[in-house]
């Protein structure tokens, strides 16, 4: 069929682009169902708060307070990512080896974060090293994830022609991405140092886009 594209058949060219929208849709619809799993099991390992008073009832949801904390963090950081992961295959339009290959390490990552997530809550009364590795491990898997999508979004970009990571859509998506990686990456050293270091995961993503701007607007007034 291929061939047959390739020496100009039309029939066969609209067969093969339909052959390849499937397959793309096959590989979408399977990610959002590991995601969507994902996500869900995270909820699984919530504490379910004890208590027969109203007080002893919320001393119960305190005393878990960094469980429901660690939730809310993977449950945005899962978000985050199938966000991502959705705006860069409306671009796609065919699959290849590589892709799938890509994908799948992808959702490898996605379905460690409730294990990763689980590991976060076990850090009382640990050495600021095991906090250190502990919380490196959640931020590496991060870093990872994301470093994942910026090769996919190379890949889409060779396959379907969009422009990859140097069109006007690939840059702001390349940037939002690395300001990620740049924030969970950039505080694995400091988990050694400091426990509040996670901070960074927000902080960095949050502030990379003013600085950008102002980045800009300085080197355009210096024109």
């Amino acid at each position: 069929m291929q061939e047959a594209a390739g020496n100009g058949d039309p029939e066969a060219a609209e067969e093969e682009r339909e052959a390849q929208a499937r397959a793309i849709d096959r590989l979408t619809l399977f990610s959002d169902a590991v995601v969507a799993i994902a996500i869900t099991l995270l909820a699984l390992e919530l504490p379910v708060p004890t208590g027969k008073t109203v007080a002893a009832f919320w001393a119960s949801v305190i005393a878990n307070d960094e469980h429901y904390v660690a939730f809310l963090i993977s449950f945005l950081v899962i978000a985050a990512a199938w966000g991502n992961h959705h705006d860069l295959f409306r671009y796609a339009r065919r699959g290849d080896s590589r892709l799938r290959t890509l994908n799948m390490a992808w959702l490898l990552t996605i379905v460690l974060i409730p294990f990763a997530t689980k590991m976060l809550t076990s850090t009382a009364g640990s050495s600021l090293e095991v906090h250190a590795l502990r919380f490196g491990f959640y931020a590496l898997l991060q870093v990872v994830q994301a470093g994942l999508l910026l090769a996919m979004v190379s890949r889409v970009g060779v396959r379907d022609r969009t422009g990859g990571a140097s069109g006007p859509w690939g840059t702001r998506y390349v940037r939002r991405t690395i300001a990620v990686m740049a924030g969970f990456g950039l505080s694995i050293p400091l988990f050694f140092v400091a426990a509040q270091a996670w901070l960074l995961w927000f902080l960095v993503p949050l502030l990379a886009a003013p600085a950008a701007r102002l980045f800009r607007a300085v080197a355009a007034a210096r024109r």
